[in-house]
């Protein structure tokens, strides 16, 4: 989806998956975590990094930010592609305590 032209018809038929993962972050945190590893794996460009930090990933840690900064902290020191999508994120309303241990382990901005 985040590799289609917004309103074209590719986008509006994938746009399920997109909220899907959002109600996954929120409702089922586990299930959606495991989901962002998977995209980063498999699609490390730019573009989704970017949407995948600023969206998914930054509503999972504000929701679940305590539940989850460990294992980010891991996962940034040993992938790093995990690290710069950490990088494209905001702070959005993550607590103060969560949000620097994600920028101490955070790659540059892009």
């Amino acid at each position: 989806m985040h590799k289609t032209e917004n309103g074209s018809h590719d986008y509006e038929e994938n746009f399920w998956a997109f909220t899907k993962l959002y109600k996954l972050c929120d409702e089922a945190p586990e299930q959606g975590f495991e989901i962002i590893e998977e995209i980063v794996r498999i699609d490390s460009s730019d573009r989704i990094l970017a949407n995948i930090a600023a969206g998914p990933m930054e509503d999972l840690l504000v929701k679940h930010g305590s539940q989850f900064i460990d294992r980010v902290e891991r996962l940034a020191t040993s992938n790093d592609k995990f690290r710069k999508m950490l990088g494209a994120m905001w702070k959005n309303e993550i607590s103060d305590e969560i949000w620097a241990r994600v920028q101490r382990v955070a790659g540059p901005t892009f």
